[in-house]
């Protein structure tokens, strides 16, 4: 009886003591402590999977693309020739033209990746949403290094912003940390989100320089393991250490590339993530992935400079969000929402999630789904592959020619959705 009585005594101490204490995350974010937060932030009240949100496994129908060679390309862009453009986790571009245009294609009737990789965007960097911006050139978000621009034709790779400019009326020069997504307005404006304080780097391996990986490249690659495969920044680990350690420091920032002057329109979002514009350009979107919800932030009108929630409790971790083509929005729900961030409210569930052995830790649940919501937050369509089986862990949407192409957070593919194949929408 007594050591049950001390065992109980101790975990109560260790308890008492990890509550009052500043305690650092593990390696490598081990500059940043796990942080107190209101629990009534955590998502554990989402939408039920009924209703509009009935399970399906219309995304079934989907084809996978480049299965084994794009790994973890988060967003697909449209180039102005009409072809795929894809960055993968290294930072290699590569483009795909379709198929029936490219002489004895690898991937018949399908689209045909150029390789070697048509550009490389440098070490030390991880690749996350990018568009083509109205000269063809190739606007990149940046987790590591800011908003970048691959010039088209020269491939020259340009900086255009990492810190808010200094002038600005809201927190001026302050540095700008996980560029994650953006959209781009017909006048140029890239209006951007910077998801948290950067934390941790690139895979924990021991790394020396250089070994080529393609003709004209050098790249990081880790020792003893593949003198083929650079280093990489794990996006989604260092998204999890944000959740764990209540890192609610999510911006909506936009690049005026005319002024070059940066500007923040919105703070205080926990895991800022996916950007995109109204079709008048009246309003623009941003997604706050770890609380189930979506921003709309006016730009004009007599709310101009306001923001509001548009929609909350989805059933899945929203990512990526892209204007639809009749005017509506599609909305990447990268994984569901399960008990685990119950379990968020307990520091010390915290600090032991956060330092368990990956091998260990509670796995991702797999299933693959997006969501079409009216530009007044009304959920509208839900296509679902619910295990994931076929298509998973989707990021990204982008609509192009009568299909949805598809980004992927973990998986060696990106996809895409031929809407045919779906329901037709029914008129609300």
């Amino acid at each position: 009886m007594w050591r049950r009585a001390f065992l109980i005594g101790l975990m109560s101490a260790v308890i008492l003591w990890i509550s009052r204490v500043e305690i650092p995350l593990p390696y490598p974010a081990h500059h940043f402590i796990f942080k107190d937060f209101d629990p009534a932030l955590l998502p554990t009240n989402p939408m039920p999977l009924e209703g509009p949100y009935a399970p399906n496994e219309i995304l079934r129908k989907g084809h996978r693309l480049f299965d084994g060679v794009i790994q973890s390309s988060e967003h697909v862009a449209i180039s102005p020739e009409g072809n795929l453009t894809l960055i993968d986790k290294f930072g290699y571009v590569y483009e795909a033209a379709p198929a029936t245009s490219v002489p004895g294609a690898v991937y018949p009737e399908e689209w045909a990746p150029d390789l070697p990789p048509v550009a490389y965007i440098g070490p030390a960097g991880r690749p996350l949403g990018f568009h083509h911006d109205g000269a063809g050139n190739l606007i990149i978000a940046d987790a590591l290094k800011g908003l970048l621009k691959l010039e088209r034709g020269t491939r020259r790779l340009e900086l255009l912003t990492s810190r808010v400019s200094p002038d600005a009326a809201v927190a001026p020069g302050s540095p700008i940390n996980y560029v994650n997504a953006l959209d781009i307005a017909e006048d140029g404006t890239i209006y951007f989100s910077s998801s948290q304080a950067r934390l941790g780097t690139h895979n924990p391996r021991i790394y020396v320089s250089v070994v080529p990986m393609y003709p004209g490249t050098l790249c990081d690659v880790p020792v003893g393991l593949s003198l083929l495969k650079p280093a990489f920044y794990d996006t989604f680990r260092s998204y999890l250490l944000g959740l764990y350690g209540g890192s609610i420091s999510g911006r909506l920032l936009k690049y005026d590339p005319s002024t070059r002057r940066t500007e923040q329109l919105v703070s205080g979002l926990w895991f800022a993530n996916g950007v995109a514009l109204s079709a008048d350009e009246s309003f623009v979107v941003v997604v706050e992935t770890t609380r189930v919800r979506v921003h709309r932030h006016w730009l004009k009108g007599p709310r101009a400079g306001t923001t509001e929630v548009l929609i909350d409790r989805l059933p899945g971790f929203p990512d990526g969000i892209a204007r639809a083509s009749d005017g509506n929005f599609w909305v990447a729900l990268v994984a569901p929402v399960t008990s685990v961030p119950k379990l968020l409210r307990f520091k010390l569930a915290r600090v032991l999630l956060a330092n368990l052995p990956t091998w260990i830790k509670p796995p991702v649940s797999r299933w693959g789904a997006v969501l079409k919501i009216s530009p007044d937050g009304k959920p509208l369509q839900l296509l679902m592959d619910p295990d994931g089986s076929k298509i998973g862990f989707i990021s990204a949407v982008t609509e192009h020619d009568g299909k949805l192409f598809f980004g992927n957070v973990k998986e060696d593919y990106v996809s895409y959705f031929d809407l045919r194949d779906a329901s037709p929408l029914k008129q609300q």
